[in-house]
């Protein structure tokens, strides 16, 4: 495990571990943000190779969510919400990581987590109205919250497909048996031909209405079948080949 930025000369202690937090966070305050990481780095890996022994998780906690905060000024959003998972992991009660996560998560369009994030803030704070800052971002995430919620269908059929609806066939083509005293049933008409089997109903599925207050259209009357009767009687032609040729001419002639 090599030691990282060598030319940061810092106690391998306790001691020296607060010293470089004290540091960075003086370096961070000046606005030399980069040397603050650098810092910070330094005194999260004397923690994590374990060469010092006797940090207390509050400090180790601190480390890793005050170089999230770092993170935040330099926009590696990435880096900072891993940051401040890390600073969770180690004390769960860190509210300051658990708020800088929710900015992390926010400017990386991960709404929902951020949601939960700030929201925790706001009741683990003691005075949430006091915390300004919290209550607006909360009122950010939730406009995006908002934005990629998906819109109500509006009645009706999905584009691409036609609204049907199920119906129950009429009960006078149930399948009952007919009465013993009744005349012969006459042939079965293709719709009772093709009856369900007994304890089953049959049903159509017709097309519904574009609109449902339009009433059903009318199935249109059909006409009764012409009738085989001789047109213009008065016009005698003679029942055969010949006579029809000569209807022709005649025709032709007019």
């Amino acid at each position: 495990d090599t030691e990282p930025f060598p030319d940061l000369k810092v106690e391998h202690s306790k001691s020296g571990v607060e010293s470089a937090k004290n540091q960075a966070n003086a370096l961070f305050s000046k606005g030399s943000v980069d040397e603050a990481v650098r810092w910070f780095s330094k005194g999260l890996w004397l923690v994590e190779s374990k060469k010092v022994k006797d940090v207390p998780s509050d400090l180790h906690s601190i480390l890793h969510s005050n170089r999230a905060f770092a993170y935040i000024k330099l926009k590696k959003w990435v880096e900072a919400e891993d940051d401040c998972s890390k600073a969770l992991g180690v004390n769960p009660k860190n509210t300051k990581a658990m708020y800088r996560r929710a900015m992390a998560r926010y400017e990386l369009g991960k709404f929902e987590g951020a949601r939960q994030d700030v929201e925790q803030v706001l009741k683990d704070l003691p005075d949430p109205s006091s915390n300004k800052e919290a209550t607006e971002l909360k009122e950010k995430i939730a406009k995006q919250l908002e934005k990629q919620a998906p819109k109500p269908v509006a009645n009706g059929a999905a584009s691409g497909f036609k609204r049907m609806q199920i119906v129950e066939a009429d009960d006078d083509e149930s399948d009952e048996a007919p009465d013993a005293k009744s005349p012969p049933a006459k042939a079965a008409s293709p719709a009772k031909a093709s009856a369900p089997a007994p304890g089953f109903k049959r049903m159509e599925i017709v097309e519904a209405s574009d609109s449902e207050d339009e009433p059903p259209a009318k199935p249109k009357a059909s006409s009764p079948a012409a009738k085989d009767t001789e047109p213009f009687p008065d016009l005698k032609v003679e029942h055969s080949k010949s006579g029809v040729e000569s209807a022709k001419n005649q025709a032709n002639a007019l």
